[in-house]
């Protein structure tokens, strides 16, 4: 059941956010997990990656060419992230969630939150992890923030 996530966004985006709490959900539920970040040498502004792998098995090398599932936050990210794409990649593009972004009034600062939560449902929907045990680890890692009761929101939909 390996399952390999790239994620792609811009530096200070939570890229990395979204990594941890994914990886911490995946370690409490007694999976295998991997990640490694990648956000070069300008963390803020720069694109951030983060790839994880997730299996019931043990993992022997950490790093994959192509993954299951592709998260890509920002124009920058997916130009950088192009040569992962294929027809067996699940792509999450938030080109193709502009509309409800707009709906649903999401800000910028909470897009990070919104992918996270997309990604547990697909997650979810694969038996890998449940979206209840990613919002619990979400909860642990972000309710002291002062927009907590904005997060908690998108978390709970």
């Amino acid at each position: 059941m390996i399952t390999k996530i790239l994620l792609a966004g811009d530096g200070g985006q939570g890229v990395q956010t979204i990594a941890d709490i994914i990886c911490r959900a995946a370690f409490i539920k007694g999976l295998q997990v991997s990640h490694i970040p990648n956000y070069g040498l300008e963390q803020r502004g720069g694109v951030s990656l983060s790839y994880i792998k997730i299996d019931n098995n043990k993992i022997g090398y950490p790093k994959f060419l192509q993954p299951d599932i592709l998260v890509v936050i920002s124009d920058q990210a997916r130009e950088r992230v192009k040569k992962y794409l294929s027809n067996d990649v699940k792509v999450l593009d938030v080109v193709d969630f502009q509309n409800e972004l707009v709906e649903k009034k999401i800000s910028l600062k909470n897009i990070n939150i919104y992918f996270l939560v997309i990604l547990s449902k697909v997650l979810e929907g694969k038996g890998i992890l449940s979206v209840s045990e990613i919002f619990s680890v979400a909860q642990e890692k972000l309710s002291k923030k002062s927009n907590w009761d904005e997060i908690k929101d998108l978390l709970i939909k």
